[in-house]
């Protein structure tokens, strides 16, 4: 998975992941917090398949299904999309 360069930020992934969680909850960016687990917000397995999606969009790279599973916040999701990244981009 090569990552483009706008993702290796984890504050710039962490930010992307609010907006997108805060428009699925339907409330303000501000109310959601990095260290609650996805579910708190209302995620379901549907929901969590299309926002894979969409940050496969957004990356322009393939991810696993599981990925909000397997990384149950936006913070520990964004330092993990960011580490990726970070080792993808200095290897290659």
């Amino acid at each position: 998975m090569q990552l483009p360069s706008r993702s290796a930020s984890v504050e710039t992934i962490q930010s992307w992941l609010v907006l997108q969680v805060a428009s699925h909850a339907k409330v303000d960016p501000t109310e959601i917090d990095i260290l609650e687990p996805f579910s708190r917000y209302g995620l379901d397995s549907l929901s969590s398949v299309t926002l894979v999606a969409n940050l496969e969009s957004w990356l322009e790279n393939p991810l696993p299904a599981t990925l909000f599973w397997d990384y149950p916040t936006i913070e520990d999701l964004a330092r993990y999309l960011a580490a990726e990244a970070a080792s993808l981009n200095s290897v290659g």
